[in-house]
């Protein structure tokens, strides 16, 4: 019961802290411009090569998720200890592991909205079509997307902790994502060296069973993709938390925090 009140409050105060610094005006902006501006630009630019469009624009919409859940997650960290918050997180006496999925939630909730708010833009800009969809399929494919993702920011937060600016590993990773994933075209068509790196990213299969889903397949058919996409996700938050707790340990033994 306690770890649940952890984890609520410091969801709650994550997303107060957000509008702190972030006016709601630009998150409109961010929320509707950016999803739009992204996905056109790769539509037209496989509009020229000849390439679906409805691969790259459904890829697309789904990569959205990544700004919120990877991007601003790994940004916790760098919030942190610009802000100087950093020494009253390790010292409070709260369990770790709610504290550090909790301050997460509110940017898998938001990345679970931009989504949406893209998956619209695929439909009525560029003429998706999702008739034969199976909507809980792609509701869960989308939901469990945002989690992994989020799990996976916070691998990422967790090794950023020992750097001054996770900002650089931030952008470093959110467009790798366009690479590997298979966002504009198949990860069969990355040289073969490369392609199981596509595979340590919850994303990968995220956009595999989005797409088969709005191919009609149903949550059966898509089961086996979800469960692997769930074990990568779980994998990277336990190894950002057991990175965040090695941080914790060292910061303690050298009294260095910031300064790392």
């Amino acid at each position: 019961m306690n770890g649940f009140k952890v984890f609520l409050s410091s969801a709650v105060f994550s997303f107060r802290a957000q509008f702190d610094w972030l006016n709601p005006v630009m998150w409109l902006t961010m929320k509707f411009v950016l999803s739009v501006s992204q996905m056109a630009f790769f539509v037209f630019v496989g509009i020229f090569a000849n390439a679906p469009i409805q691969f790259i624009a459904v890829g697309n919409a789904l990569q959205s998720i990544s700004w919120n859940t990877v991007f601003s997650v790994i940004n916790i960290t760098g919030h942190d200890k610009w802000d100087g918050t950093l020494p009253l997180v390790l010292a409070t006496p709260a369990n770790r592991l709610p504290l550090f999925i909790g301050r997460a939630t509110i940017h898998v909730l938001d990345g679970i909205l931009s989504a949406a708010i893209s998956f619209a833009f695929a439909a009525l800009i560029f003429g998706v079509d999702f008739a034969q969809t199976n909507m809980p399929a792609l509701i869960l494919a989308v939901v469990l997307t945002a989690f992994t993702m989020a799990g996976f920011g916070l691998l990422i937060g967790g090794f950023c902790f020992f750097f001054r600016n996770p900002m650089v590993f931030a952008n470093i990773f959110t467009f790798a994502l366009l690479i590997f994933c298979g966002v504009n075209f198949p990860v069969q068509n990355l040289p073969a060296v490369i392609q199981p790196a596509s595979y340590i990213f919850p994303l990968t299969y995220g956009l595999t069973a989005a797409r088969n889903a709005i191919s009609g397949s149903d949550l059966v058919q898509i089961a086996p993709t979800l469960a692997q996409q769930t074990a990568v996700g779980l994998a990277a938050m336990l190894i950002g938390y057991l990175l965040f707790r090695l941080f914790e340990n060292n910061a303690r033994k050298t009294g260095k925090i910031e300064a790392i």
